[in-house]
This record gives structure tokens, sequence and C-alpha cells, in this order.
């Protein structure tokens, strides 16, 4: 267990660790000289076979920033509190970050007990007891001790033992995370950098990339609490010995992982903390703390409402330099200007506006990404609408098998990768096919309609899967690019009936006259008869076979007809064609020339055979 120490200046806590461990964790010359922890320290302690990782912090409010480097939300607290003293400024904000990143037990140590009068011990256990009330430490044990004596030293060990012993192992799901707190060189070893493991597992011979170089490097050794391991996980206290990249590449604030994915623009529920002197406003500068990284940025407000000390609201944080965020990480901000903590909270999504930050879309997408599991946020995002299955399982950390049975468990269909409901997805089938049937209703003489031409705005992401859908289903028929229902029948105009009356006559044979004899019957030039013939073919009153000749269905129906029965001899030349249809061998050859367009036969030399169905 990691055992992260927070508290005021000068309240003895390097004291405490070193009478805990032996180790004096203050290691800087000018700690040393000025008698002040200015950054981390860490120290080990062996009892039986669990071993207590300490981390001591800097008590003094300009080194805050180091504090919460510090700290991770599954580390056990230790506030350290001096009796003579009782609670200061950094007591309580220490207590305030510990319960921002999301610390949830721990142990009061009452320090310099020796030097306080019973007065003094009894009113600094009771403002404690105040301090700490209705906080994540609240009910923590106090355990009263005196480093220079060796007071209650043993008892506190003897709390965090137990505390180690009750404490549940970390799920590792997803990628390796962590952040870096320092980095050194080792005679004989090389680059070794130091971190609290953030999530996943890390092996020895890993490959991995330093965030955010970019430096691709490999983990050459390993330590877990001062110990040589060969894997390391959740909330360890790791030591990685590296390959691939140099001493004067690495700086605190900088991660090691299996994925680095970033983001600059991230969801935060944020709480404000209740002594913050103002309300928050609009596009304010702050400082973000994540684990060891600190960088600047601005605070969006997603309502017209602004946060109030002691409010938690959706907010949106932009940052000036990329993040290594997942859903669910803990972030500290401070105020740039009042240089104090303004608050804090979890990332709820990593992906950014894109359009309009308030859009109501967005809004309720967001409130859905605040429940408490995936399967409740998937069932949220369901009732909105199609959800994009990619971004939620970013999000969510999520892997393709856990991904299907949630879509499974919420009786939900996957459509041109998103999640939709079914009946949703029912509900749009019928409002395509209602929309196209009623506009083939108002005009009869309509012979389709564009895949452009339908659907709302909301379905236009799946229009073509919808379509498809409908077609498969026979709801709907398709031709040349165009939508109609299957029982649609196309009617013609006045005027095309009155030519369809004078040409139909002309056609209504085996081998029909040519469009220039038509044209001359007509008294029309031969592209003007085709412009008016056109209608009649879209709406397939007549079937174009070439650029001369027109045929009446029914007749083409039966020129397909011999060739299937002249097919079932085998494969047929355009002469047995010919005089077995009794049509002219040019007539023939653009029948036939037809029929392979249209894939009914296929030419092979001089012999033809059929290979599909003929529509018509």
């Amino acid at each position: 267990m990691i055992v992260t120490l927070a508290g005021h200046v000068d309240h003895g806590k390097t004291s405490l660790v070193r009478a805990l461990t032996g180790v004096d964790t203050d290691r800087l010359d000018e700690e040393k000289r000025r008698g002040l922890t200015i950054d981390l320290g860490f120290a080990y302690l062996q009892m039986g076979d669990t071993t207590l990782g300490f981390v001591d912090v800097p008590g003094h409010h300009r080194f805050i920033h180091n504090m919460v480097a510090g700290v991770s939300a599954d580390q056990h607290a230790l506030l350290v509190i001096a009796a003579d003293d009782g609670p200061m400024p950094q007591s309580r904000e220490h207590l305030q970050i510990l319960e921002l990143i999301g610390v949830s037990h721990g142990t009061i140590a009452l320090t310099k007990c020796d030097r306080a009068t019973p007065e003094q011990l009894e009113s600094a256990r009771a403002r404690t007891a105040s301090l700490i009330d209705g906080s994540c430490l609240a009910g923590a044990e106090i355990v009263e001790t005196a480093a220079p004596t060796g007071m209650g030293i043993e008892a506190l060990k003897t709390r965090l033992l137990s505390a180690a012993e009750a404490a549940a192992p970390r799920e590792a799901a997803g990628e390796f995370r962590m952040p870096v707190d320092r980095a050194f060189t080792v005679s004989g070893a090389g680059v070794v950098v130091t971190g609290t493991v953030h999530n996943g597992h890390v092996h020895e011979e890993d490959a991995l990339t330093l965030f955010p170089a970019g430096i691709a490097v490999r983990v050459k050794g390993l330590r877990a609490q001062d110990t040589s391991v060969a894997i390391a996980g959740p909330g360890d206290r790791a030591a990685i010995n590296l390959t691939g990249v140099e001493i004067g590449a690495l700086k605190r604030g900088q991660w090691l992982t299996s994925d680095p994915t970033f983001t600059g623009e991230f969801s935060l529920e944020l709480s404000v903390l209740d002594d913050f002197p103002r309300p928050i406003r609009h596009w304010l500068p702050v400082h973000v703390y994540h684990a060891t990284t600190h960088v600047t940025g601005h605070i969006a407000l997603l309502s017209p409402d602004r946060p109030a000390p002691g409010d938690t609201h959706l907010v949106e944080i932009v940052t000036d330099e990329p993040l290594l965020l997942r859903r669910g990480d803990r972030l500290v901000i401070r105020d740039q200007g009042l240089d104090r903590t303004l608050g804090g909270g979890r990332v709820v999504s990593m992906d950014p506006a894109g359009g309009r930050r308030r859009s109501e879309q967005r809004l309720k997408a967001l409130d859905a990404d605040r429940a408490a599991g995936p399967a409740e946020a998937l069932g949220m995002h369901l009732e909105i609408g199609a959800l994009p299955m990619e971004r939620f399982q970013r999000n969510w950390h999520l892997e393709d098998e856990r991904m299907s049975e949630l879509i499974e468990a919420a009786d939900a269909l996957v459509r041109d990768g998103h999640a939709v409901s079914r009946r949703n997805w029912e509900s749009w089938l019928e409002e395509l096919l209602q929309e196209i049937a009623s506009r083939h209703e108002a005009d009869a003489a309509l012979q389709g309609l564009k895949q452009s031409e339908v659907g709302s705005e909301s379905l236009r992401p799946f229009l073509a899967t919808l379509l498809a859908e409908l077609v498969a289903a026979g709801r709907l028929e398709t031709g040349a690019g165009r939508f109609r229902p299957a029982a649609h029948t196309v009617q013609l105009s006045d005027a095309e009936q009155a030519l369809h009356d004078r040409v139909r006559p002309l056609l209504d044979q085996a081998q029909p006259p040519s469009l220039g004899d038509m044209a001359k019957q007509f008294r029309l030039g031969v592209g003007d008869l085709a412009k008016r013939l056109h209608p009649l073919v879209a709406k397939k009153h007549l079937i174009r076979i070439s650029d001369t000749r027109y045929y009446l269905p029914e007749h083409l129906r039966q020129m397909a007809e011999i060739a299937s029965r002249l097919d079932t001899e085998g494969p047929f030349t355009v002469r047995q064609y010919r005089d077995a249809s009794g049509i002219g061998r040019n007539v023939a050859i653009e029948v036939l020339e037809y029929f392979d367009r249209m894939g009914f036969t296929r030419r092979d030399d001089q012999l033809r055979k059929i290979i599909g169905r003929l529509d018509v």
C-alpha cells in the first residue's frame, strides 16, 4: 500500500516518515539547509509480507504543485497535524486536494504530542475532528505521536498495516499509464524513472511511449515498492529501467504509456470548493493538475449559470498543452489569478465539442457519460439517438468483446459503426417508407426518388443502409438509382399517354420499326422523337434496346423466352437465334447485345449462353 502524507508546513511529516522507516526523505541540499520539504520524498517499510510505501510531500503553499504530484486516488492518506498548532491553512487545503483527487480512506497522525499541553492536545483533537467531519477522511482514526520519543509510532504502524491488509486490489483494466515523478541514472543500469502506476500492467521488455515527447522506449527492468518484480500494476510505486531514451529528455510530468492517445479539450464534473471566494466565470484562466502533470488552460461553462462555491457543474476544460487523460481521471484546478485551489473533479468525456459546446444533443450525451457504469450510460445514449461506437468504447475503455456484450444486453443494433436501439431503427424504417410512399401517392407519375431527395437530417448518416434494408425486405423497389414503393405503378401524364397510344401499335410486333422509320411517320426529327420517348422508357412502358430500337416489355420478354429455350440445348449463335425468333439478323444482334449488357446472356466468341435473369 502507498501512503501519501499531507499537512501544513513544519507539522513534522518528514520526521514522522523517518521515525516509521528510518529514511530521511529530504534528499535535496536546499531541503537540508532550510529544514523544509520542497520536493517529493519516498521511503519504504517492510512489515512481514506487506510493503508500505510513503510519499512525503511539501507542506508550504508555494510548493502545492509538488504536493498534488504526489497524490493518487488509490493511496492511503496520512494527514499530519501538529498537536501544538492544531489544523492550519495547508491542513485544510491538503485535505481538500485529497478529496478532489478521490482519496477515500486514511489516517490522522497528531504529531509533536510531546510538546503540547493537555489543553492543546484536547483542542487539536477537537479541531481535527471538526476539520475532517463530512470529508473523505470522516471517521478516520486519530493516532497521537511524537517522533523524537517514538510515542505512538508502533501504534501507527499497526494501524497502517491493518489498512493495507483491508485494501481491495485495484482493477487493472485498460492500457498501461504511469506519470513520471523522478528520473535519474543508476550506475550499471542506465536511465530509471519512477511513478505510481495509474492503470494497466507493465512487464519487462514491454514497448512503451514517453508522452508527450513521443519517444519509443523499452522496459529493461522493473521494481515495485523497492523490490525487483517481473510485473507492476495499478497503485504500485514503480521504478522502471528504460532503454531508448537519454536522461536529458526526461522530466516530471511526462507519462509512460502503451497508448499515447491524448486530448486538449475535455469535459469535467467540476466541484467548486466551499471556501472559494467567488463564482466561476466563463473562460477563467486556470492551472490544471493531472497526477504529476501541470498545464495551464481555461474553463468553458456549458450553461448560463456560473458555478458558485460548493456547486458541482459539468464544464469543459481547454488546455494549452495536451494531456494523457482517460474518463474517470481526477484533476485539481487552481485559479491563476488568485493562486489558490478552485476545485477539481473527474473527467467525464474526452471528446472535444467539434460544433456548438452547448447544443442540446451534446449536453444530453455528456449527461449520459456521467453515469456510474457503461451499461447505464449506453442505455441513456440509446434513448438520445444513434451512438458512435468507437467514441463510446474509447471513452469507457471497453474492449470489442465487452462492447458486444453491452449491445446484446441492451437489445440494440449495430449499423454503420453506430449502436441504435431496435425501437429507433424500426421507427426510422417506417418513417422513411412512409415518406417515400406518401410522395408517390401524391404524384402517381413519380418514377422513384433519389437517396439525396429523401430522409430527415437525423437519418442522413444511415440513409443508404435504411434504404438497402427496405429493398431487401421487398418493401421498396429500386432502379436507376431511384427508390419507390414495391406496389407503386407509375402513371403517365396526359401528353405521355397520348404519345404512348400512337407508338404502341407500331411496336406491337416481334420486330418493331427503327427509330428513324417511326420519326418519318410522325414527321419529327429523330432526336426530337427520342427525347419525347424518354419518359415512356423511364416509366418502363417502353424499353430502349439500342440507339435506334425500342421494344414493348411484353415482346422483349418473348424474345428472352426464345433465348432460354435455345439455351436448354447449349450455347447458341446469332443465326440460331434469328431463325428461332423470326426476326432479321441486325435486329437479332441488337436484341442479343442488349441481353449481354443486362447480364442475361454472355458472349463467348460466336456463342452465347444464359447467365442470369432479365427483369422487364
